[in-house]
Parts: structure tokens; C-alpha cells; sequence
């Protein structure tokens, strides 16, 4: 199941490098969205405002390192080799980071629920993310017999819950993107019935954090948009009279959180590979802060 991309109300995309081509209205100030014109019709003044590479972290894992990303759950120590992440041989002759969780070594702490990469972007406004995905297939993966959360937006709170403000999870072979703005239950939508193994999957993801109900989430898969979530209200914290976050900023992680304790079954190992990872503050346009974190490029 892939729902239809949403026209957007509040900004305008044009020449954006997917599948689709969409063209957006805009009327309000939080997602204006700039005409899109070349390069070389830009001042560098204009450049610099529109673009800041500081913001941008991307690694393809071909020199055997996690840098500049950090592992988050799991092994925290410097050696990362045998305790659930490696670097293997990816499609193209580089390398890919792989990750394997084993029921074997949880040890009942949160911390050995799973493993996770952290990436070292925070925006208290709108961030990017890019990856690609890759499930191998067999009865030695049970990460499609479970319930894993392979994507996490965490947004830092004073509240007393957990931090995490959206994610994917897969539910069986079923995706889903769960995202809130409180310690409350989440809204749960389901946006895909079956994920593909065997297969590099490209992942974007586009994030808008917002106090005032102008709040985004959309995933794109494959150069295709298969959902796109506007007019939320998603981050923990005030925010401040341009809707951007004043008390808490938002960054990212992936990998593999098995949170599903109480499903756990003796021995089970999941497995998944991450490649090409990137994560970006808004460039730009739309279009082009999308195309900055496409794996595929």
C-alpha cells in the first residue's frame, strides 16, 4: 500500500529530482519555498543563506568507521567488531555497515535492545535524513517475524518520557510511522504492507518540527513519496513566534531498537545492513535538501 503525495498548501517545489513531479502553493511563512533557479544564477551571499554545509553529515562506511556517527545502543566501548556492527562488502566494491542483534546478549538493560547508529545533525526546525536499507532474507533473520524500530527522530524534553518523536517500525513485513509531540500515545499510520528483501532500499525522510499544527513528516522510497503527513504538530518543548523549537532540538539514529521484550524468543538474531547514511538541516528548497540526503547519488 503507497498513498498519494499530498499537494502542499504552504510551499512551492518544482524540479524535484525523484520519481514525481509535484508542484506546490505557498502562502504560509514556516514553508515558503523558494522558486527553484540554478546555481549559477545565485550570488554567493545567496548561496551561503540558503546552504549550510556545517549541518551536513554523510558517510558510505567505505573506510571501515563509524565517524562522524556514533553508536548509540549497544557496545559503547571503541572496539565496535564482534559486538553486533562490522563492515562488510557492499554492491559497488565499498564497504556497508552491518548490524546483528542477538537475543543471546540482552542482558535486560535498554541499552541491549538492539544497536544504533547516531547522527551528529540537530535542527530545531526541519531536518533530512537518507539511507539505504538492506534485509537479507532466511530463517537466521527473524527481523521480520518481530517488532524493530529501524528509525528514530529524537527531540530532546523535560517532560519524563522517553525522547523519541518519530519512527519507523517494522511490524512483521508490514512498515509503519509512528510520530507525537507529547509524552502521550502516538499516532500510528501504516504506509507500507510488505518491505522488500534482498533488495538496497533508498529511504528519505523529511522532518518539520512545529507547535502550531504545520509540522511534516514524509518518506520516500525508492523515488517514490509513500506518505506525506502535514499539518501536525510534531517536537517536544515551546517554540518560539517563527513555530521553531526553543527548548528542544531534533536529530536522528537508525539501525535496530527491539523494543518488543516480552516477544522475544530464545537464541532469535535480527540483521540489517545500513549504507550511504546521510542527515541534513534544509538546504534550499525542498527538493534540494531531499536530493542532498538521497542515498542513491
Amino acid at each position: 500500500m503507497r498513498n498519494n503525495f499530498s499537494i502542499k498548501q504552504c510551499m512551492l517545489l518544482r524540479g524535484i529530482m525523484l520519481s514525481v513531479v509535484i508542484t506546490i502553493t505557498s502562502s504560509c511563512a514556516k514553508e515558503e519555498e523558494p522558486s527553484t533557479v540554478s546555481t549559477a544564477d545565485l550570488s554567493i551571499a545567496t548561496l551561503v543563506a540558503k546552504v549550510n554545509s556545517e549541518t551536513y553529515k554523510a558517510h558510505n562506511f567505505n573506510d571501515g568507521q563509524l565517524d562522524p556517527f556514533t553508536e548509540d545502543q549497544g557496545f559503547t566501548g571503541t572496539d565496535i567488531y564482534g559486538e553486533g556492527m562490522s563492515f562488510q562488502r557492499d554492491f559497488t566494491g565499498g564497504k556497508r555497515l552491518k548490524l546483528v542483534w542477538k537475543e543471546s546478549e540482552y542482558d535486560g538493560s535498554r541499552r541491549e535492545r538492539g544497536h544504533e547508529i547516531k547522527l551528529g545533525v540537530n535542527n530545531n526546525d526541519e531536518i533530512y535524513t537518507g539511507f539505504y536499507l538492506f534485509i537479507p532474507s532466511g530463517q537466521n533473520n527473524n527481523l521480520l517475524n518481530k517488532n524493530t524500530i529501524i528509525w528514530q527522530l529524537y527531540n530532546w524534553n523535560t517532560d519524563g518520557c522517553s525522547n523519541w518523536t518519530a519512527h519507523l517500525e517494522l511490524k512483521g513485513k508490514a512498515l509503519y510511522l509512528s510520530y507525537r509531540n507529547a509524552c502521550v500515545s502516538p499516532t500510528v499510520v501504516k504506509i507500507l504492507d510488505g518491505i522488500e528483501t534482498d533488495k538496497e532500499l533508498a529511504f528519505q525522510i523529511r522532518a518539520v518540527l512545529s507547535g502550531t499544527n504545520r509540522g511534516t513528516l514524509a518518506v520516500v522510497l525508492d523515488g517514490e513519496i509513500i506518505v506525506d503527513l502535514k499539518n501536525i504538530n510534531l517536537g517536544f518543548g515551546s517554540f518560539d513566534a517563527n513555530d521553531n523549537a526553543e527548548t528542544s532540538v531534533a536529530g536522528v539514529k537508525m539501525g535496530m531498537y527491539c523494543f518488543d521484550t516480552a516477544n522475544y524468543t530464545p537464541d532469535e538474531t535480527r540483521i540489517l545492513y545500513l549504507d550511504n547514511v546521510s542527515s541534513s538541516a534544509r538546504s534550499g528548497s525542498v527538493g534540494n535538501s531531499l536530493d542532498k540526503v538521497d542515498p542513491r547519488k
